[in-house]
């Protein structure tokens, strides 16, 4: 009887705990044009307990059956407070901060105006926004700072590049990347890709945005609106980032010395799902001899195992060298996930800035220094940034700027893409996430004591086909690599001189180039 009770009190338990929550989901939009907003925090007041909505302007939240109050907070809007009352379902449309209409911001001219006068909608970010996050990618400092800006990466190794999307510009054809112009002087932001998942190859080059310091930028905005790329033509058809670069204070006092060392990891999010009950084979049959590297074979539980998969028969130096696995046999089961392969991956930054001036001079100089290993083997990033700026009042009239970037990168990574997993067969360039993908699962690439990955004097690849034309991923992350290298310079530099406080004359020249050089 005692134990009847205590079942029944339990189930209890549990109903009423289930009783006490309830899913409320809904969607955020912008009132300016009914767009959808990824990225807002949405967060049930008074708790820690909050979400942010998907790509889609999505949100799912659980909350108490007795409600509460949601807040919705993005940086650039309203925040906005909303009851959930008896609702399962909330849709919330957010305007923009009124607030910040005083602010003053960098127009496409290069000029500071208030924001109040522009007809057209810019979001500016800020120095202590962007020391909030220190990363060495600009495109993470970015990440959910600015409304309507969609950021995403296009690889995941580093030193790749990322897709850089503002809202209500899109395109089939063409590139829908927004124009970069640092310090009035258009900057080349351009992916030089030269691979492909089709063709083989390495993963995304570096975006050339990348090589913007983090540490030396004083504010980013975000200009949208034909008002505001008419100034760029075409090269601003999908809206505009300026980039004001830190150039010194203008007021007496000791230099400032800014010092920073992050160190973070990295690691690899998931792993596709594979299906463990098929082996290596064709229509059903087993046989390493098949000439396809396909899943297709005979149900695991229907073999005990199968001859080691070697080509031992068609090549006496790999029987001589690996005697041991000439008539063996091996047991025919399902691998476990290769997602051990992959390593935690290793970040390390180091700036040094010096920063100060007089009521008629200032300067700022900064060097950076960044490593990156990888969470895939063999992939490896170093960057170095050096940059110099001033400003300089000559006469009361009469006042020059100048600013200079340089940047050096060496990104090292093996091939990762290839829609065929790459091979001799197809003529396709090797790729190690797509041979982990097509190998078998009754191989596991990670027991390298039962399936060596190269031989003991030449170290040739060996992997199970019978022709040897598919490459281990273990010998492709060792000895295949894809380099990009590159070298650059920018220079800004402006002569600005005061007529009176309407009218002004302004001369700028710049300079961007690079070198990239990249090795397959």
């Amino acid at each position: 009887m005692k134990k009847i009770l205590l079942l029944c009190f339990s189930l209890a338990f549990v109903f009423n705990s289930w009783a006490q929550e309830r899913v409320i989901s809904g969607k955020v939009t912008a009132t300016e044009d009914g767009s959808t907003i990824p990225g807002v925090n949405v967060v049930l007041k008074g708790t820690s307990n909050g979400t942010v909505t998907d790509s889609d302007g999505n949100f799912r939240l659980t909350t108490p059956a007795s409600g509460g109050t949601l807040v919705f907070s993005f940086i650039g809007l309203a925040t906005q407070e909303v009851a959930v009352g008896e609702r399962a379902i909330i849709n919330v449309a957010m305007n923009p901060d009124v607030q910040q209409l005083t602010e003053v911001v960098v127009t496409a001219q290069g000029l500071a105006k208030e924001k109040k006068a522009l007809g057209y909608a810019t979001t500016t970010v800020g120095t202590e926004q962007l020391s909030s996050r220190p990363v060495n990618d600009i495109s993470r400092v970015l990440q959910g700072k600015v409304p309507g800006v969609v950021i995403n990466p296009t690889g995941g190794v580093s030193g790749t590049g990322a897709s850089i999307n503002i809202r209500g510009y899109s395109t089939i054809t063409g590139s829908s990347q927004p124009l970069w112009v640092v310090d009035g002087v258009p900057f080349n932001s351009s992916t030089n890709n030269n691979s492909g998942f089709s063709t083989g190859g390495a993963a995304t080059s570096s975006s050339r945005f990348l090589d913007l310091d983090p540490n030396v930028i004083e504010s980013i905005s975000v200009l949208r609106g034909l008002a505001a790329t008419t100034k760029y033509g075409d090269q601003g058809r999908n809206g505009v980032i300026l980039v004001t670069t830190k150039s010194g204070n203008t007021k007496v006092g000791a230099p400032e010395i800014n010092f920073q060392q992050t160190v973070s990891t990295t690691e690899i999010a998931s792993w596709p799902d594979r299906q463990l009950n098929y082996g290596n084979g064709f229509h059903g049959l087993a046989g390493n001899t098949s000439p396809f590297y396909s899943n297709w074979g005979p149900n695991h539980n229907q073999i005990d195992s199968i001859a080691h998969p070697y080509p031992f028969s068609n090549s006496p130096e790999l029987a001589n060298a690996f005697p041991e696995f000439y008539f063996k046999r091996i047991p025919y089961t399902a691998a476990p996930d290769p997602i051990a392969f992959f390593r935690k991956g290793i970040v390390s930054n180091t700036s040094i800035g010096i920063r100060g001036g007089t009521d008629k001079l200032g300067y700022n100089t900064s060097v950076a220094y960044t490593t990156e290993e990888g969470y895939t083997p063999g992939n490896d990033l170093k960057r170095l940034n050096i940059s110099t700026g001033f400003n300089a009042a000559v006469t009361n009239k009469l006042s020059i700027k100048s600013s200079l970037l340089y940047a050096s990168s060496d990104m090292v990574t093996p091939p990762l893409n290839g829609a065929t997993g790459g091979s001799t067969a197809f003529n396709t360039t090797p790729s190690l996430y797509a041979n982990f993908l097509y190998t078998p699962t009754n191989y596991d690439v990670l027991n390298t004591s039962l399936f060596p990955f190269e031989t003991p004097n030449d170290h040739r690849n060996i992997w199970y086909r019978t022709g040897n034309d598919i490459p281990n991923p273990n010998w492709v992350a060792k000895y295949m690599r894809d380099t990009d290298v590159t070298n650059r310079f920018f220079i800004s530099s402006s002569i600005s001189y005061d007529f009176n406080d309407n009218t002004s004359l302004l001369y700028r020249v710049g300079l961007d180039t690079y070198t990239q050089k990249q090795n397959r």
